[in-house]
């Protein structure tokens, strides 16, 4: 009985990982309060989980600090880019509502395929950033044919990383949205692992998959 309260027992291990994961959570917000910021905290909330999952992680504020810093420049004009995207389809949507029925479904399927598209590209471009070091067009585009060439993971990975965002709007706060997210980042990750395997990765993709000391080249 006596080990499993041990540090390095079963509930000793499961308390200090628990820990991490909100620390990483708790980090990954303070980050984000400037929603310019938010790329670069997802980014450094994926290269510590991703560390983690190689257990790899060693100081868990001060690796995510580094990373926070390290792609600021970078995640940053992802994540304006992809706002502006977002925000560009959000006016479509709501200017095909206003169009005559006979053309709306037309618009309407249209809207709703680049939604997708821009859907494929922000679940992977993150994990993308944190893994490979590249120029930012380089990396969103890996980031979509990546999400192109495994669609059945990409299905999975929207439905796990979606999981605080219903959390935030069902209500039931910010902080426990926030407090849930590294676990479906920790799944998102674990399966994002796998697709940067090369025979998992699309024909066309061409980015490295050796070891992490860092971020990895790719071109």
């Amino acid at each position: 009985m006596s080990g499993l309260f041990a540090p390095e027992g079963l509930l000793g291990r499961a308390l200090s990982r628990f820990t991490e994961l909100l620390t990483l959570s708790c980090l990954w917000l303070l980050c984000s309060i400037p929603l310019l910021t938010m790329g670069a905290s997802m980014t450094a909330l994926y290269t510590m989980t991703l560390r983690m999952v190689r257990k790899e992680e060693g100081k868990i504020a001060g690796g995510f600090l580094q990373a926070f810093r390290a792609n600021l420049k970078a995640s940053t004009w992802i994540h304006l880019l992809l706002s502006l995207l977002g925000v560009f389809l959000g006016l479509y949507w709501m200017a095909v509502g206003i169009l005559p029925g006979a053309v709306k479904p037309f618009f309407r399927g249209a809207s709703l395929l680049f939604w997708v598209l821009w859907l494929m590209e922000v679940t992977f471009v993150y994990a993308v950033q944190a893994r490979f070091d590249n120029t930012i067009w380089n990396i969103m585009k890996n980031a979509w044919l990546m999400a192109a060439g495994n669609l059945p993971f990409f299905l999975l990975i929207l439905l796990i990383t979606g999981l605080p965002v219903w959390i935030f709007f069902l209500n039931i706060g910010l902080f426990a949205a926030s407090a849930g997210m590294d676990l479906p980042v920790a799944g998102h990750v674990r399966m994002a692992e796998q697709l940067f395997v090369p025979p998992l990765l699309p024909a066309v993709y061409t980015g490295s998959a050796g070891g992490m000391s860092g971020a990895e080249n790719e071109t």
